[in-house]
């Protein structure tokens, strides 16, 4: 039903045809007078954008050179990436959240011969000795024309597109020590696609909303999977979420679970002012037996509150970080298919995912076609290393053979997350491998299991679990937007979660904060 690409270079070619006049990209600009004018790309411009690009790199010698890229998300970030990948490179997408120390960093150890960054950073790459080219200056624009005009377009079909060579280097978060450099081939991204196409619907009249972070992995493969659909994706000025669903009629995109969240209180806020919140209660009750007897009317029965997200949204894909299950039934309630998935750097990324006839609570659904799952020595609970099999596992570290060793073996991916799997496949994650806390009398502690629990609360906008000693600590971090005394709310419900838990998870000492903790860029919270 849907075609497996050997590699990027197959599927932009394919899509270039099947998808011509398709609109790939729809980006806001503005011209000389500051008019706001639209710029539609169609999958032919940008493969000949791409193209252009690439012939370029022949010209001044950077064919199968290593290219970094850097910047905010833009449709010049992506031929940069697609040029480099069609003419046998290798991309180093890089944080644009980096300190400068961490960017040096990982342009040395990368071995990027040139790099290419949003304006931005130009005062940041200047004392770079490689090749610098700002994607917003005319000689951006001008070396694509030149590798258009070039007289290598013969050369250039003839490159030959290795899919099991390391075709992009992507630096995993942490310190500069810690951070590890992930190889992956083309095989391992395409074959990620072809398992997303088939595991959950998507359609050529979308509209993606490109909000991850295109440097994230996750943000790369959604990237080249909405183009192997001929689906239209554009850019959300910064987090003007609602805005941007509303310019463009957005159906689907996929984000972290903070940003769902947020989206959900603002139309419980909105609820609770107009005083429908408890008539909408009604109607999803109501609108959920409906359901169970085969009868769906979810978009027309909260057509108001979907009006109020663009009125075209259908799907929320969640990833990076678990999700409420509270957010995931308001949205699947009104009509929004809101699913997440699990995933890693070191799988391209996706491991597991739901979809609309594979949904479980607590769940991050099942395995996606083309990957097989199993649990490493699990306990008496069934929990225990969870490990992956398939087309998307890494090549390995770059110039790390140790550690490549210690998570690869026998084409097994060890994840160093822990988690379960039910009699139907579902797998459940019950947290890292390198947080579980072992208390003095053997027993296991799962913060994440305790953290899902405390952040319930709409008092807590975050929290984090940790022991001292024996006894099991919680920081959270106040929510500004929460109204009452936030305190007494937090410490009331903590109470509530210690009678769900048994003695030994219990917490004891709580440490209550308004200020945030640091993050990596897709939210993740830096233990």
């Amino acid at each position: 039903m849907y075609r497996k690409y050997s590699h990027l270079r197959e599927m932009i070619e394919h899509c270039t045809i099947k998808y011509e006049n398709n609109i790939a990209y729809k980006v806001k600009k503005t011209d000389e007078n500051n008019k706001v004018y639209y710029d539609e790309i169609t999958y032919k411009r940008l493969a000949n954008e791409v193209e252009g690009l690439a012939r370029a790199f022949m010209e001044d010698g950077l064919t199968g050179k290593r290219i970094a890229v850097i910047g905010k998300n833009s449709y010049e970030w992506i031929v940069v990436f697609l040029a480099t990948v069609c003419s046998g490179g290798v991309i180093v997408p890089l944080d644009r959240g980096l300190f400068d120390y961490e960017l040096e960093d990982q342009l040395k150890r990368s071995e990027a011969v040139a790099i290419f960054y949003g304006p931005e950073f130009k005062e940041r790459v200047g004392a770079y000795n490689i090749v610098k080219v700002c994607t917003a200056d005319d000689e951006f624009k001008d070396m694509i024309v030149r590798g258009q005009n070039a007289d290598n377009k013969a050369e250039y079909d003839k490159i030959e597109i290795d899919p099991y060579k390391m075709s992009a280097l992507l630096f995993t978060s942490g310190t500069t020590s810690a951070s590890k450099a992930v190889m992956l081939s083309q095989d391992n991204i395409t074959s990620n696609v072809y398992g997303m196409r088939q595991w959950v619907k998507f359609y050529e009249t979308d509209v993606s909303m490109a909000l991850l972070p295109l440097h994230h992995t996750f943000g790369m493969m959604q990237t080249m999977l909405f183009l192997s659909v001929g689906m239209c994706s554009v850019f959300c000025e910064g987090l003007r979420i609602a805005k941007c669903l509303n310019e463009y009629g957005v159906t689907l995109f996929v984000g972290v679970p903070r940003v769902i969240e947020e989206m959900m209180l603002a139309v419980q806020r909105k609820l609770a002012a107009t005083g429908k919140e408890k008539t909408v209660k009604m109607v999803v009750k109501v609108s959920n037996a409906l359901r169970k007897v085969g009868i769906d009317i979810r978009r027309k029965l909260f057509k108001q509150i979907i009006d109020g997200m663009g009125g075209r949204l259908r799907m929320v894909i969640i990833g990076a970080a678990p999700a409420s299950p509270d957010v995931l039934k308001f949205f699947n309630d009104i009509g929004v298919l809101s699913i997440q998935g699990y995933g890693l750097t070191e799988s391209s990324p996706v491991i597991s995912a739901e979809n609309e006839t594979n949904m479980r609570k607590d769940s991050v659904g099942k395995a996606i076609p083309g990957v097989e799952v199993k649990i490493e020595n699990p306990d008496e609970n069934g929990i225990g290393e969870i490990v992956a099999k398939g087309g998307n596992v890494m090549l390995g570290y770059y110039n790390d053979p140790e550690k490549t060793a210690e998570v690869l073996k026998d084409g097994w991916l060890y994840t160093g997350d822990l988690g379960r799997k039910d009699k139907d496949g579902f797998i459940f994650i019950c947290g890292r491998k390198k947080n579980v806390i072992v208390l003095s009398n053997g027993k296991n502690v799962f913060p994440e299991e305790i953290e899902t629990l405390v952040n319930l609360s709409p008092a807590v906008k975050e929290c984090i679990v940790y022991a001292e000693g024996d006894e099991i600590c919680c920081k959270a971090v106040i929510d500004e937007k929460f109204e009452g005394n936030s305190e007494e709310a937090i410490k009331e419900h903590i109470a509530e979660v210690n009678d769900q838990l048994i003695k030994y998870k219990k917490i004891g000492k709580i440490e209550i904060t308004e200020t945030e903790m640091a993050k990596t860029t897709t939210g993740k919270i830096k233990r």
